[in-house]
Parts: C-alpha cells; structure tokens; sequence
C-alpha cells in the first residue's frame, strides 16, 4: 500500500482491510465490527459519527442513535463536527419518519448548513445535505422550498458523475413524503430505469444498494 493511501486511510479512520471490505461489500455487520476493533482504545467524536451514518445507510435507527448520543455538540464545537452531527441528525429524523423533529433542527441550523455545505472543504458533501434538506421539507409540505435545495443537489450531483443517481432518488423520496403517491410511483419507474442502466458505478454493490433505498422510500 502506498504512502498517500496509509495517510488517506489513517484521516479517514479505516486501515487496508477495512477498505477492502467496503470496496466488495459497503457498509455490512464485518465492516462495523472491524472498525469498532480498530478504534476499540478510543473513540473520537468523528468516529462515532461515521457508525451513525453507517447504521443510517443499513436503517439501525436505534443504534444510530446511541452512536450519536457520544457526540456533544454545543457553542465551542468544531465546525465539522457540528455539520456532521447535524447532517445524521437530519438523516435520522428522515429515516425514522420524524418529519417535524427533522425541521426543528433544520429551521435552526439552515444558515450554518448552507454555509457549511457551501464551503469548498465540504462541497463535496453538498449532495447528501441537499438531499436531506429536500425531503425534510416535503415531508413538512413546504414544496417550494424542497424544490429549491433540490436543484441544488442537481447540479451538485452534475459536477461528479459518480453521483448522479443521488437526485434521482431523492426526486421519488420527496413525492412519497410530501404525500404524492401517483407521481413518486411514475418517478420510481424512471428512477429503477436510471439505476439499471447506469454505468458509473464505483463499487459493484451500489447498484443493489440505490434499488434498495428506492423500495424503502416506496414503502
């Protein structure tokens, strides 16, 4: 393994094995257990908030929570544990059906988070923010506003082709959340269609993973 790769993989957390773990089968109950063995001495807030987001992405709400319960977010918190913190929070809500909980945190943080999503150093992330901001407010019936982050998230999504499906998904999430089960179902046809024939896939479990999350935002 190279130099710049052992640096990468140290400030992200993870060692060689659990990239390669990730790399043939995503998030599953080997990679939790991996990366909770390899910070078994210590836990820092940032580690903590990527199990939150893993336990996310596999719909273990209640773990996700206790995971995000280590995490102390307040005035003299550093920047991007905050707007982490916040994003899982977000998702959370999302994912557990929260919809009121999710705006309360997004009506108070929106002005931090769109900066903070903004700045060139987490830019990148735009995709999952917008996502998540989208839905909230469709889930909340405030359909303008949804719309409006997002056509952020599209041409966030259009400046890395690895993540264009994203908005696809989240165009079928808003319709079902905002109570629009005709045209969230004509939009899970055209998003299944998108999925199958897309060929810029990093990982060969992802398009399996974005048909599973299109039938969970059906249900």
């Amino acid at each position: 393994m190279g130099l710049m790769k052992k640096v990468l993989y140290k400030l992200a957390g993870i060692n060689e094995e659990l990239a390669q773990i990730y790399e043939s089968k995503g998030y599953c109950d080997e990679y939790i257990e991996k990366f909770k063995a390899l910070h078994s001495k210590k836990m820092d807030p940032m580690d903590y908030l990527t199990l939150a987001d893993i336990y996310i992405s596999l719909y273990r709400y209640n773990e996700a929570e206790e995971a995000l319960s280590h995490v102390a977010v307040g005035f003299m918190t550093d920047d991007t544990i905050k707007g982490m913190y916040l994003l899982q929070r977000l998702n959370l809500y999302i994912g557990e059906g929260k919809g009121q909980e999710a705006l309360e945190v997004f009506t108070k943080e929106q002005k931090f988070l769109d900066i903070f999503f903004s700045a060139p150093a987490y830019k990148r992330m735009g995709v999952a923010y917008y996502d998540a901001a989208a839905v909230t407010l469709a889930m909340n019936g405030q359909l303008e506003a949804a719309g409006h982050y997002y056509q952020l998230e599209k041409q966030s999504a259009e400046a890395n082709n690895k993540s264009r499906i994203y908005p696809v998904l989240t165009n079928v999430h808003m319709l079902k959340a905002a109570g629009n089960d005709g045209m969230a179902e004509e939009a899970a046809v055209k998003a299944r269609e998108d999925i199958m024939n897309f060929t810029g896939y990093s990982y060969p479990w992802q398009k399996e993973q974005f048909l599973d999350m299109l039938e969970s935002y059906m249900k």
